[in-house]
């Protein structure tokens, strides 16, 4: 693949990425207590600190933000290890 489309495809994985963050970030803030459940290595553990799951959602907006502007940043360090 073209570096060129490599770029393209990582700004598009961003823009996603910075939406599907916002979304949630606002679904977070706008009800009271939300249940976050992630799945690691087969075991779902409840998130409850809805404050600091939103700053890590807010560096992932900053970081893809990032990637769309050309500067260095961990969201293509990311996409390139997937």
């Amino acid at each position: 693949m073209r570096k060129a489309n490599i770029n393209k495809q990582l700004k598009c994985d961003a823009t996603y990425h910075i939406d599907e963050c916002i979304a949630f970030r606002e679904r977070i803030i706008k009800e009271k207590n939300p249940i976050i459940i992630a799945n690691v290595n087969g075991f779902e553990i409840g998130l409850c600190d809805n404050e600091k799951f939103i700053e890590l959602l807010d560096s992932e907006i900053k970081q893809a933000k990032l990637c769309i502007e050309g500067k260095p940043n961990k969201f293509i360090d990311f996409m390139f290890c997937t």
